[in-house]
């Protein structure tokens, strides 16, 4: 059953697998000096993901 009270923007909140698999990216990304996580990768989604939500707030913001 999917449980909607939880918040994904919080660390402590993703499952273990996620975070191994997340801390494993990290640790790739920054042993190849990626400063975006390996392109392609879910890390990568994710760091493009939040910059696009970033600019998209920034350019809502600088309208007002």
């Amino acid at each position: 059953m999917k449980n909607d009270d939880n918040d994904y923007h919080s660390y402590e909140e993703a499952d273990e697998e996620t975070q191994k698999h997340l801390e494993k990216e990290f640790a790739e990304a920054e042993k190849n000096g990626w400063a975006q996580g390996k392109p392609g990768s879910f890390l990568n989604k994710l760091i493009m993901y939040g910059n696009k939500k970033t600019e998209e707030e920034l350019a809502k913001n600088s309208a007002q």
